[in-house]
């Protein structure tokens, strides 16, 4: 018994297998072609959907094997086509929520507009206009929905989209409705513009037959049989002896309206018997109620009889009670005839109740548009106020963000000049810095070239006048002395050299020893270079006593003891 289990499980596994190859194989052919080139194939499986949706659990796997086809060949076309057909589906379910409805097909237009997919943009927009108008009869709502996707339907043709025909009929057939006349024409001959497919070619009919009753409404008779006539001699499609009915009946009623009543009975009759031939029983009471008037005003009272009960019993099947009230005036009339009072006021009163009903359902569908319309101004409105909120944030924001960045730039010009400008002065100052450093050493080599000069020099004087016992006033010994006397030339630029040695010396000691002599000052200065008495002697051309002599007068000068040594005094200042 568990092997025999275990078989018929393995079964119904392989059969389950086998289903879903077979499903995927369906879908193959379906991958990367344009909407176009499978438009017939899905509106097939549409409609079997449709007809076994019952069947949940088959029509759902259905689907999850056509997306899974489909995004594993990377069709992202394709696996949106699969979320439109389960939105279609979704539609039909009984009791569903609308706000999982409204949901799940915005959510579907978002993910189009995401993606950039015109043609599932444009059919979710038409998906959810056609919810809005015959589920929930939020009229206004369906408008806004068709106007949204009328920017679209302007950016593809009919041979790229199939349905745009169909879109645009359908929208004058609803501005017909609601006795829009002129934009139920506008959309009418657009729709007659747009290319169909060979097995739609009678929706221009339908574009026709609005443009052809709204010229009715509006009293142009001659413009109506114009497009009336145009369907008669669209020949070239399937159903050519449904739509040559409906056209004669159209110029049945409009050669009726010009009194023209031997044009327009042959016309109504063969309108009435293509009618019953496809039951459309709606359209023959309305041809068999013209009919019943024309035999009235031609005095065939028995003719009217027949004919207006025969166009009562088609109410009746059709189930619509507007044409009555056409029908029971001529019951009225007929009765009126016959000298029936009481019938005649019963149906004239049944006449008035069914236009008074008419006109109040048609008022209150009106006030129900117009409420509508006025919800959705608030809501715009309420979106119009919120989305300038978020416009003001996001510019405060971004007026916030440019002067944060402009701060930023700011900060970072003066800290790059300021920092340049830092980099040039220091460059300058380490300039500067060598040239002085430079400076100093040359001014360093040339005072010691000079004092070791002097020293020399005079070394030179004292060998000779040793060895050779040349006295003072011998001519060479003179001449050399004069070489190593510091002159008045000499000695600015000495001065110059020494205080780039000893910087401020000179000025500090004019400041502390403000008597000084020149000959003082020429002491001090060549005293701070170490030079012996007799090298001073000879750098300034006096003798060595007259070096003694300064050298005293210094020390009144200073308040200096004999024991005192002077060289402190000179390494102090």
């Amino acid at each position: 018994m568990h092997l025999f289990g275990l078989i018929r499980f393995a079964f119904i596994l392989m059969l389950l297998n086998l289903s879903s190859h077979k499903g995927q194989a369906q879908f193959e052919h379906w991958v990367h072609k344009t909407h176009a080139q499978r438009y017939q194939s899905i509106r097939t499986y549409m409609n079997h959907l449709f007809a076994t949706r019952n069947d949940t659990a088959t029509t759902y796997q259905s689907l999850r094997t056509l997306k899974a086809v489909a995004l594993r060949a990377r069709d992202h076309e394709l696996a949106l086509e699969a979320d439109y057909v389960r939105a279609s589906l979704t539609i039909e379910i009984p009791g569903i929520a609308k706000s999982k409805v409204v949901q799940e097909i915005s959510a579907l237009i978002d993910k189009a507009k995401e993606e950039g997919n015109l043609q599932i943009e444009i059919r979710s927009r038409m998906l959810l206009r056609h919810y809005y108008w015959y589920f929930t009869k939020n009229y206004e709502q369906a408008f806004e929905e068709f106007l949204e996707a009328y920017p679209l339907l302007q950016k593809v043709s009919g041979k790229e989209f199939p349905e745009k025909a169909v879109t645009l009929s359908h929208m004058g057939e609803s501005y017909y409705f609601f006795a829009d006349y002129k934009n139920a024409i506008r959309f009418s001959r657009e729709a007659l513009t747009a290319d169909v497919i060979y097995e739609q070619r009678g929706v221009h009919n339908i574009a026709m037959t609005t443009i052809g009753l709204s010229y009715v409404k509006e009293n142009k008779l001659d413009s109506a049989d114009y497009y009336f006539n145009r369907i008669l001699h669209n020949l070239a499609i399937h159903d050519y002896a449904v739509w040559k009915g409906i056209a004669q009946g159209d110029l049945g009623q409009t050669a009726y309206l010009r009194g023209n009543y031997q044009k327009a009975l042959p016309l109504l009759r063969a309108n009435v018997n293509q009618a019953l031939i496809i039951q459309d029983h709606s359209q023959a009471a309305k041809s068999l109620t013209l009919m019943s008037d024309i035999y009235f005003r031609q005095n065939r009272i028995a003719d009217a009889g027949t004919t207006m009960k025969k166009a009562r019993e088609s109410i009746r099947i059709s189930g619509l009670p507007r044409p009555l009230e056409h029908l029971f005036q001529i019951f009225a009339k007929v009765y009126a005839a016959k000298n029936d009072l009481h019938l005649t006021s019963v149906y004239l009163d049944s006449a008035n109740l069914i236009r008074d009903k008419s006109a109040n359902e048609f008022n209150t569908i009106q006030m129900l548009r117009a409420a509508e319309k006025s919800q959705l101004q608030a809501h715009r409105a309420s979106l119009e106020r919120i989305k300038a909120e978020q416009l003001i944030k996001t510019l405060e924001r971004n007026i916030l963000l440019i002067l944060i960045i402009l701060m930023i730039v700011l900060v970072f010009y003066f800290y790059k000049t300021y920092y340049y400008q830092a980099r040039e002065k220091q460059r300058i100052m380490n300039d500067q810095l060598i040239r002085a450093e430079q400076d100093l050493k040359l001014a360093s080599i040339q005072l010691e070239e000079f004092t070791r000069s002097i020293s020399e020099k005079n070394q030179l004087v004292e060998e000779l006048t040793a060895k050779y016992g040349v006295n003072v006033n011998d001519a060479a010994v003179q001449e050399l002395q004069k070489i190593t006397i510091l002159t008045d030339e000499q000695w600015d630029c000495f001065r110059t050299l020494f205080d780039k040695i000893y910087w401020g010396y000179l000025s500090r000691l004019r400041e502390k020893l403000p008597g000084l002599t020149p000959a003082e000052t020429r002491f001090m200065a060549l005293a701070k270079l170490n030079l012996t008495y007799k090298e001073m002697a000879s750098t300034l051309g006096i003798s060595v006593q007259s070096v003694r002599v300064i050298r005293h007068r210094l020390r009144k000068k200073l308040n200096l003891p004999e024991e005192a040594d002077l060289k402190e005094v000179v390494g102090s200042i």
